[in-house]
């Protein structure tokens, strides 16, 4: 006979230890301790959000420098220093920055100048949609006439003033320059100090069973960061060249420009492809009359899209790297929230670096499990 004694024992001793680790954890945690911790994530978030336009520039450098680290490493032995390899990169980055947004900012503009005109047409060719709501916008108006009465000729005519989408633009050129230079410094400086962390980090840890080991686990978080943010790079890129492709085949007006914007929206999973997507059937529908043809180019986009995320990531990326769908949506939000687009741009490569260093760290490992998908 079995013995009953049994029936509570785990199966597994991954789950032991997992149970162990958690009662401990808990143990750990009081109300206090709680409080306090939730105090400082809150002044983390609101210094990051009040100082986006310092900690914005330093997160994009330091995600780039993880990407360019291990090229810098490798030309070391050529007896070529950090600050003279470090200055190639950046100069070689900053070349193709500049390169694209010269060669986009053209038909960018010219898009930007056509799109309350293209709306307007859109808004026409579906207004037979949106019959139910005629409605509700009539009494809309009503209430803005009633309410129209409070104000003075300079308002009204404050707000009959059209949009303009070049002065939109515009007005943010100046800030988008400063943190697209204080980037630029800090990736060089980043790069030419090499591995002066590892030393400090040497110096400070006394025992050295323990320096040799946080300099493995630091060496071996740089290098799955690199080739994690390196592999998703080079298959955004192929996304954006194949999307350009698919779009100048379809006779798609500037198939370039929206080509780059379905490969960097891609840096933000979920939302970043239904914002390419609902651009480009926008884009469809302006240009062609016939409702399939109009859809097609979208069709197509959506399918590449699948094709990427479900097929070619995960088997290039690895299914250790698999981020649960609700972390990565709530990071997308949260560092939206607070930095708008960098901050969609950022927040997935920043989870998957937050999850590789929690993967090295025993202690954090709870963490990471519930990360993971």
């Amino acid at each position: 006979m079995d013995d009953p004694r049994t029936e509570d024992r785990p199966d597994d001793e991954g789950d032991l230890v997992t149970r162990r680790e958690t009662r401990k954890l808990m143990e750990r945690v009081t109300v206090r301790s709680a409080m306090l911790t939730g105090i400082f994530v809150l002044l983390v978030m609101y210094t990051l959000y009040a100082a986006a336009t310092l900690f914005a520039p330093l997160v994009v450098a330091f995600l780039t420098s993880l990407i360019f680290t291990p090229l810098v490493r490798a030309l070391r032995p050529l007896r070529i220093p950090p600050p003279v390899s470090a200055a190639v990169v950046v100069l070689l980055v900053f070349s193709i920055v500049v390169s694209a947004l010269y060669g986009l900012s053209e038909p960018a503009m010219e898009w930007l100048e056509k799109a309350p005109r293209d709306l307007r047409q859109i808004e026409l060719e579906f207004r037979e949609l949106a019959a139910p709501m005629e409605k509700l916008r009539q009494a809309r108006d009503q209430f803005a006439l009633m309410t129209a009465t409070d104000k003075g000729a300079g308002g009204q005519g404050e707000a009959d003033m059209p949009w303009s989408p070049v002065e939109w633009l515009m007005s943010g050129t100046w800030s988008a320059l400063y943190g697209i230079a204080i980037s630029f410094i800090l990736l060089y400086f980043m790069l030419a100090s090499g591995d002066t962390f590892l030393r400090k980090l040497v110096r400070v840890i006394p025992q050295f069973e323990n320096k040799r080991a946080a300099v493995e686990t630091v060496r071996e978080i740089q290098n799955s960061i690199a080739i994690y943010l390196g592999t998703i790079t080079i298959i955004n890129v192929c996304l954006a060249v194949a999307a350009s492709l698919i779009l100048y085949l379809l006779d798609v007006p500037n198939p370039i420009l929206f080509g780059v914007m379905v490969g960097l929206f891609n840096y933000a999973p979920y939302i970043g492809p239904v914002v390419s997507l609902v651009v480009i059937a926008m884009v469809g529908i302006l240009q062609f009359d016939g409702f399939y043809e109009a859809l097609l180019p979208a069709a197509l986009i959506l399918g590449l899209n699948v094709l990427e995320g479900q097929f070619i990531t995960p088997t290039v990326a690895g299914h250790r790297l698999a981020l649960s769908p609700v972390m990565v949506f709530l990071s997308i939000l949260l560092w939206g929230w607070m930095w708008g687009v960098v901050g969609i741009l950022i927040a997935v490569p920043l989870l998957v670096c937050i999850k590789l260093v929690c993967d090295s760290i025993d202690s954090l490992g709870l963490v990471s499990e519930f990360m993971g998908r």
